[in-house]
């Protein structure tokens, strides 16, 4: 039994179940607009919006995280499933499943593992170009059902072609329709908060009616088609009844095939959701698990599978409307969960008249605002390497693909960590006249000894970058040929790997033979430990000092100089 029913207060039952009813109005035309992103029946949107948030509800850490329904994942199915059957056939539905199930076991067995630090995985350029990319990518999936036709593809160019191909067959009345409800969403999005206020409405009130106002919009769609009997595709009624329980169909070969897609939707999944997380904890002051998070997001796709649903995961959107509603726990989206059951089993006809050119509306403006650029400026201003990363993810989003994109974005920022911890800074330190200070002699005005060379190494030593810095050394040695006492500052060094250890035992060695020994300063207790059981420290000619202005008075004595401040 979780924490929050375990401990649950009566008097958080109101905040819960307000919270239920604005999760509602957000979730109906979500759940089914994204079920239409991943070429699924619009049922399935609201399977996925029943067992999977239940199952998040007893599992999460999170107290207001919104799991069900979302855009990248909705998306990453669609790609990921493209060519194997076609969208809304049962096949497709299967595999749908199958792709939901295997991310969800996925997730679950890392869980297990404590693998929850791969979140760390994907830096900010990544995940923000993949984000801004996608988004550019559904807002051009969506056009075709803006404009009443038919056209697919899994990049944006074979989007593109099954467009301009299609464009003749154009439904004048389902791009009127899904204008209209473009202008409204729009306008509604920058008028609604502010006019309620000025009515009067709190500034919360005000923008949880902006927030809901997506669904006056469908209803009005939904109106308007079936008084003027407009001929464009809509929801249908959906069949009754509650979620099937069925284990979705395997073939051995077909899932082998989209591993790299599964791997990429369970790791943005777990990613894109633990971020929502941790920024809805900061807000209340609250810590969410790692590894708990990843369990539950793991059980929740699980359930999904099984359910007849999609890949699932938590959205920003909802999460922020349910917090801003007053949502105390997660009964919020259990109570959330059984209305929509309730809708299944009573209400199904409610979607007949549904418009799917307004519903595709919905979805362009609702992603827009994915397209996240300060990212991008940030990073073009800091560091333009992570800026091309970004940019690199985002283009290859459009053109190859989601899951390939999301691979070139961690190779390509992998390559780069790389390519900087490769070349560290090494720093030749001189003390600051009068303290105890030692800076960078090519920043400050400092004095230096020509018999002791003190240099601070930048980074951790391993395998790819100890070359670079013994030859660093050598050079910096030959450049000051009085030297006899090298003092490598290591406070900047947390681990030091065997390639490194061996390039140290080498330079001590070559150093002793030239009359130069080889001395440690600001040793950190974990690299310090492993120095000591290694028994280097047997070996080293010269001492390890606890800090750079204790080693400089050491060897300035032993070379019969007085150091005075």
């Amino acid at each position: 039994m979780p924490d929050w029913l375990r401990h649950y207060r009566r008097g958080d039952l109101p905040h819960d179940l307000l919270a239920s009813l604005t999760l509602l109005v957000l979730l109906i035309p979500q759940g089914l607009a994204y079920a239409l992103l991943a070429g699924l029946p619009p049922q399935a949107g609201l399977y996925a919006s029943i067992v999977p948030v239940v199952v998040y509800a007893l599992l999460g850490s999170s107290a207001t995280l919104s799991v069900g329904p979302a855009a990248l994942p909705s998306l990453m199915t669609a790609t990921a499933l493209a060519g194997m059957a076609a969208p809304g056939s049962a096949a497709w539905m299967a595999l749908a499943g199958m792709v939901a199930l295997l991310s969800g076991v996925l997730r679950m067995g890392l869980a297990w593992l404590r693998f929850g630090f791969i979140a760390n995985f994907l830096s900010h350029s990544v995940v923000g170009g993949f984000v801004s990319g996608s988004a550019l990518l559904i807002v051009l999936s969506q056009l075709p059902q803006l404009l009443g036709i038919s056209a697919h593809g899994a990049t944006a160019w074979q989007i593109a072609t099954e467009l301009v191909r299609a464009l003749p067959q154009t439904n004048l009345h389902a791009l009127m329709l899904s204008g209209a409800a473009l202008v409204l969403l729009l306008a509604g999005r920058r008028w609604i908060k502010p006019g309620l206020q000025k009515l009067g409405l709190s500034a919360q009130a005000a923008d949880l009616w902006g927030k809901a106002f997506p669904i006056v919009v469908v209803v009005a769609g939904a109106v308007a088609s079936s008084l003027l009997a407009l001929p464009v595709r809509s929801v249908g009624v959906l069949p009754a009844g509650l979620p099937p329980l069925a284990w979705p169909a395997m073939d051995i070969a077909t899932a082998g095939a989209i591993v790299p897609a599964i791997l990429a939707i369970a790791l943005v999944g777990f990613v894109d959701s633990y971020s929502i997380a941790q920024s809805l904890a900061l807000k209340r002051r609250e810590s969410v698990d790692p590894n708990r998070e990843l369990l539950a997001l793991g059980a929740a796709n699980t359930a999904a599978g099984l359910t007849g649903g999609f890949p699932v995961s938590a959205s920003f959107g909802r999460s922020a409307a349910n917090e801003l509603a007053g949502a105390r726990t997660q009964l919020a989206g259990v109570l959330t969960a059984a209305w929509i059951a309730l809708i299944l089993l009573v209400f199904t006809d409610l979607f007949a008249s549904m418009p799917l050119a307004v519903l595709s509306a919905t979805i362009v403006v609702a992603v827009s605002q994915m397209i996240d650029l300060s990212i991008f400026r940030l990073a073009w201003r800091y560091d333009r390497r992570d800026a091309l990363v970004y940019l690199a993810t985002l283009v290859g989003v459009l053109v190859l693909g989601v899951v390939d994109a999301i691979l070139l974005g961690v190779g390509l920022s992998l390559a780069l960590f790389i390519w900087r911890t490769s070349q560290p800074h090494l720093a030749v330190l001189g003390r600051v006249a009068g303290t105890e200070h030692y800076r960078n002699v090519l920043r400050y005005e400092v004095d230096t000894e020509p018999e002791i060379l003190a240099v601070r190494i930048d980074e951790s030593l391993y395998f790819a970058n100890i070359r670079f810095v013994r030859a660093g050394l050598v050079t910096m040695l030959g450049q000051r040929p009085k030297t006899r006492e090298l003092l490598l500052v290591l406070s900047a060094v947390n681990a030091i790997d065997v390639s490194a250890l061996q390039g140290l035992r080498e330079l001590n060695r070559v150093l002793l033979e030239q009359g130069v020994r080889l001395h440690f300063a600001v040793v950190k207790g974990p690299v310090m430990d492993q120095l000591k059981q290694s028994g280097f420290l047997d070996e080293l000619s010269g001492q390890v000092h606890l800090s750079t202005h204790a080693a400089m008075q050491a060897l300035k004595a032993s070379h019969g100089q007085d150091y005075v401040i």
